[in-house]
């Protein structure tokens, strides 16, 4: 017998918990200890939008966006982010932004995954975790903002 999963909706101020482990479909480590945002590693990924292209650094706290590099994508403008190592897509599989409807990208997490809309300026995200308790243990620990996952 399958087990059933419930699912809960958390609503955390910005910036409450640090993402400190991401990586792309394939696996590969996209965080950056060279590119630090709040005093945490950075998550690298590549951009193309119009045919140019770059590294963007995303802010590793969850709900905030303070990124590094996005000043060359214009206001508005639809992206593609992927993979810097292996260049594999981000784009999400499945669903669009419930607030501009555009195309989301996914990081995975250890037990879970954070997505967000893919054009500039849009901050809609989500983040689902499917765990079996330590994850949860973790986000809810004492240590408040040092929380992670």
């Amino acid at each position: 017998m399958e087990e059933r999963r419930e699912r809960i909706v958390l609503q955390l101020p910005g910036g409450a918990v640090g993402i400190r482990r991401a990586r792309c479909p394939n696996g590969c480590d996209l965080m950056d200890a060279t590119a630090m945002i709040h005093d945490l590693p950075s998550i690298r990924v590549r951009y193309d939008v119009a045919g140019k292209g770059g590294i963007i650094h995303l802010d590793p706290l969850y709900g905030r966006f303070d990124n590094l590099g996005e000043g060359e994508i214009p206001a508005g403008a639809m992206v593609e982010f992927s993979c810097p190592s292996c260049s594999v897509s981000l784009r999400a599989p499945e669903g669009t932004c419930e607030t501009c409807a555009g195309n989301l990208f996914a990081i995975h997490l250890p037990g879970g995954i954070v997505e967000g809309c893919l054009r500039r300026g849009c901050h809609y995200h989500r983040m689902t975790i499917v765990d079996d308790g330590s994850l949860m243990d973790r986000l809810f620990s004492e240590h408040g903002r040092d929380s992670y996952l």
